[in-house]
């Protein structure tokens, strides 16, 4: 799917994304637990890639770093402006972002609108805005598809995801150039879609 439809789709669903999912961490205490370790190890700036409304950069804030969103959708951006040190609306394949500029990168359930043939590309892109020892922390779904919708949030809106194995996103990172400190699986809560939970935490 064209990234434009998937912009004008976040800008159309950007309300209702925020009313399911602003609340999401207080269910997910596994999710809690990765990002307060991940806001105590990392320096400032953080960029929370695909931020949404940016209720995940908010609890990584609360921990004292300075969190900055980046989205895709501007009316995403402007919600999380709201809750995190600034917001802005870019593309994560070509971010506007200084090289070795971050302390952090998050990119919760973001890289799911990736296509397999850009996955490395884009990590190689998160690799270039960290650091030396910057760290990055990335979730994704298990699976082998890739999927197209024509609804999202009860929405008329077209949708794109990919569902990654946990072995191909460790590969794609250490092919970025980043060293792999943690890649794990969880089943889903009970609130969740009934997917596996991938996360992958590296190192520049």
């Amino acid at each position: 799917m064209d990234w434009d439809y998937l912009r004008s789709s976040y800008d159309t669903t950007a309300s209702k994304y925020e009313a399911r999912f602003l609340d999401e961490l207080r269910d997910k205490p596994r999710d809690r637990e990765l990002l307060a370790a991940f806001a105590k190890s990392v320096g400032d700036p953080v960029a929370e890639i695909g931020s949404g409304p940016g209720q995940i950069g908010a609890f990584v804030r609360q921990w004292g770093r300075r969190v900055v969103g980046v989205d895709l959708s501007p009316e995403m951006a402007k919600l999380a402006k709201v809750r995190l040190d600034a917001a802005l609306a870019a593309d994560m394949r070509s971010l506007p972002l200084g090289t070795d500029c971050l302390g952090g990168l998050l990119a919760f359930y973001s890289v799911i609108h990736v296509r397999r043939a850009e996955l490395e590309p884009v990590l190689r892109e998160f690799h270039r805005v960290l650091r030396p020892g910057g760290r990055v922390l990335f979730s994704a779904h298990e699976g082998k598809d890739e999927v197209e919708l024509d609804e999202f949030l009860e929405e008329p809106v077209p949708f794109a995801a990919t569902f990654f194995e946990l072995d191909e996103l460790v590969r794609a990172s250490e092919a970025a150039g980043l060293e792999v400190t943690l890649a794990e699986r969880r089943p889903p809560y009970s609130n969740e879609s009934k997917t596996i939970r991938l996360y992958v935490e590296a190192v520049k």
